[in-house]
């Protein structure tokens, strides 16, 4: 049997006696003194600020068994190996055990055997569990990660409706629920889910004065990498980093670019990797032998590694609550640590598609109603996900909604679920607004995430966020002497600077490839309105990916940022007003065209003299032969011809037809559209065929950059 509470304990020494701290962190007293005086609690605190340890002393300081509810199931076992070395009688049940295992375990806490047991949520589907849950003598029912229950939270996981009714026949003396994440309106949604609406909030702990935010504006893929490489050789070999991307082909280049460009061991993580693959990297991280992850969304619950120096996310996430909880794995060792977020504005895209996709829509739920009607209600995922062709998680979501329906499934119940479901997809289209927010604000992120999770608390820190460092900066800046521009790379950051300006009060504002097209001056029709413009074609004698370089350089030093709204357009930052009213020095680089470039300003080939070996290589093209007949006639290596039909297909003397055939393009192609940008061919190597060599994708991409540039060139 398992012992009975310690009433002759008070919190600080069951603190001292089970963990061996001298103190608690700020808010866990207050929380455990709460709930052990038998009242119910809602515990918000973020990664990293000891939310297990309230429910863990809670549940020694009380009599009975404390059942834990957690999605955290490979995690699990290290959890309660951590509690048994404490002392404290603990087990857990889930999938993982094999049946007369989990028997057994479901047996002794039946007996009172554990002071504590963390359960998988997906174990209420059984009947037979609940009914041998009924029997337990509860000391109080914890509810971990708690935003899963609620619809409007960031990870809103089905099986956990299944712990709000099995509360209510359990009705246990004491309910906790605790997660890192959870804005008000999902608090409220928690309490009241779980019918605890009178339950006492406590939410605490969200400032982490030792984590530096940070927004670096990344537009493209070789931005992103760049800044990466950045942070990764600052912080050196000081601790470990996490690097999050937004899909599992992303998570395996970056990985690859880590290791074969920075020479630094990493390696990816995702959830198709197989699941002792994955224990194996996430053990060696936790461990201190690996020192980079680079990993999907699915890694890190519940990750305690103390010394994570930096937390990257190489793609935007989808909530603020999503980021704050994986941005908070860094520095959970009190000392400095870093989290930088790499902005493009596409990558709401990849979210956009994600809710299109996950949520089920008017035609999934009427469907599903239909099947799960005809089957008399013995419809399982698997067998409708067969019979319907969706994913998972749309699945298992419009099953949820359907099997809680009480009563019959009237075409109004159907409507009201339609209704409910398109509810959550708009919510989750508003956290994405509010993440784009976070962003693209230029003032203090610290206390906009204290705000948004409902934490009064200062905002105090050493050195809070980029865009305060950036208030610091304009504040020296005002008040001392600087240098007027200079060079014609200064001036040119002015003009831009000055455009911005000028358009933002007239035209309500202009992106990034519009704005260049001015600069150039493009005969497009739709330029007409802008001709007027005091800029316009001041840079003609450029070319338009020259220009946009200027702009990103421009953006990424802090001069511009992208405005937040939906289509967002470029705006002048603080410390860009104040440059432009000083006229300023910036520190850009602007590559003049040279007169032997392969593209005049006007867009027309180089000539070459008759002697030139690419002109050589052109000439029979040209006759018909093939680059592989070329390099045999020339006795060259057919890298060496395909690099000459790269360059003739750059500047436009060669069509990508005569060396790349045409569906081999279009599958290259789609490949460039998927990464994003053609500066790096690596990535878009690794998801081509085999036979695609890089010499057809560097021709293909030469291809992709030149058509892309077209319609700025504007003549």
């Amino acid at each position: 049997m398992n012992e009975s509470a310690m009433p002759s304990l008070t919190p600080q020494e069951a603190l001292q006696k089970y963990f061996g701290f001298p103190a608690f962190r700020a808010g866990q007293e207050a929380a455990l003194t709460h709930v052990i005086a038998g009242n119910d609690a809602l515990v918000v605190m973020p990664t990293g600020s000891g939310k297990s340890l309230i429910y863990q002393l809670a549940a020694l300081m009380l009599p009975g068994s404390a059942v834990v509810f957690s999605p955290l199931i490979a995690l699990m076992k290290d959890q309660v190996d951590a509690m048994v070395k404490r002392g404290i009688s603990a087990t857990y049940i889930n999938s993982t055990l094999e049946p007369a295992e989990q028997l057994k375990r479901v047996q002794g806490l039946v007996r009172g055997d554990y002071k504590l047991v963390l359960i998988a949520p997906e174990r209420l589907r059984s009947a037979n569990f609940r009914s041998a849950l009924a029997r337990v003598t509860l000391s109080m029912l914890v509810l971990d990660e708690a935003h899963c229950l609620s619809q409007w939270g960031h990870d809103f996981r089905p099986d956990y409706m299944q712990i709000a009714s099995a509360r209510k026949q359990l009705n246990p003396k004491i309910t906790l629920a605790l997660t890192a994440t959870a804005t008000p309106r999902t608090q409220v949604d928690i309490v009241n889910m779980l019918g605890i609406p009178e339950a006492k909030r406590f939410v605490f702990g969200f400032n982490r004065p030792n984590l530096y935010l940070e927004v670096q504006y990344a537009p493209d893929l070789a931005s992103k990498l760049n800044h990466l490489s950045d942070v990764i050789l600052e912080f050196g070999t000081q601790g470990g980093g996490i690097i999050y991307t937004g899909t599992r082909k992303d998570a395996e280049m970056v990985a690859d670019h880590i290791r074969t460009s920075l020479h630094r061991p990493a390696q990816h993580y995702h959830g198709t990797m197989q699941a002792t693959e994955r224990a194996r990297v996430q053990d060696a991280f936790i461990s201190g032998d690996l020192p980079l992850v680079v990993a999907t969304n699915a890694f890190g619950m519940g990750i305690d590694r103390p010394d994570v120096r930096f937390v990257v996310h190489y793609a935007m996430p989808g909530s603020l609550e999503a980021y704050y909880q994986e941005a908070g794995r860094a520095g959970r060792d009190g000392l400095p640590a870093r989290a930088t977020l790499l902005h493009a504005t596409r990558d709401g895209m990849l979210h956009e598609h994600f809710i299109e996709n996950d949520t089920p829509g008017d035609q999934d739920i009427r469907r599903v109603a239909a099947i799960y009607s005809e089957s008399d209600g013995m419809l399982m995922v698997d067998e409708l996900i067969q019979r319907c062709g969706m994913g998972e998680t749309k699945a298992r979501i419009a099953l949820e909604q359907i099997t809680n329906v009480t009563g019959p499934l009237t075409s109004a119940v159907i409507d009201g679920l339609v209704v409910q479901t398109e509810r959550r997809k708009e919510h989750r289209r508003a956290l994405l607004r509010i993440m784009n927010g976070y962003a693209q604000t230029d003032s203090c992120r610290r206390r906009l995430l204290l705000d948004y999770f409902g934490d009064d608390e200062s905002a105090e820190a050493a050195r809070c966020c980029d865009n305060c460092d950036e208030q610091n900066v304009v504040g020296e800046f005002t008040n001392t002497p600087t240098r007027k521009a200079e060079t014609q790379s200064e001036r040119a950051a002015l003009i831009v600077l000055d455009t911005i300006a000028v358009l933002r009060g007239r035209d309500h504002g202009v992106g990034k490839g519009k704005l260049a097209q001015i600069l150039r001056g493009s005969e497009a029709p739709e330029m007409a309105r802008y001709k007027a413009n005091r800029n316009f074609a001041k840079f003609s004698t450029l070319r338009l990916k020259e220009i946009e370089g200027l702009i990103n350089q421009l953006l990424s030093s802090g001069y511009l940022r992208p405005s937040a709204d939906p289509l967002p357009v470029l705006m002048l930052s603080t410390k860009g007003e104040i440059t432009l009213a000083a006229r300023a020095a910036v520190n850009v680089s602007l590559r003049k065209v040279a007169a032997n470039a392969p593209v005049t300003p006007g867009g027309k080939p180089r000539q070459r003299g008759p002697e030139s070996t690419v002109e050589t290589t052109r000439l029979l093209l040209a006759r018909g032969l093939t680059p592989e007949r070329v390099a045999a006639e020339r006795a060259l290596a057919i890298s060496t011809i395909y690099s000459h039909c790269a360059e003739l297909i750059a500047e436009g003397s060669l069509a990508i037809e005569r060396v790349v055939p045409i569906e081999q393009t279009q599958v290259i192609m789609a490949a460039i559209e998927h990464v994003g940008s053609a500066a790096l061919l690596t990535p878009i190597k690794q998801i081509l065929p085999e036979e695609y060599s890089f010499h057809i994708i560097r021709c293909v991409a030469e291809d992709w950059k030149r058509t892309h540039a077209k319609p700025a060139d504007g003549g």
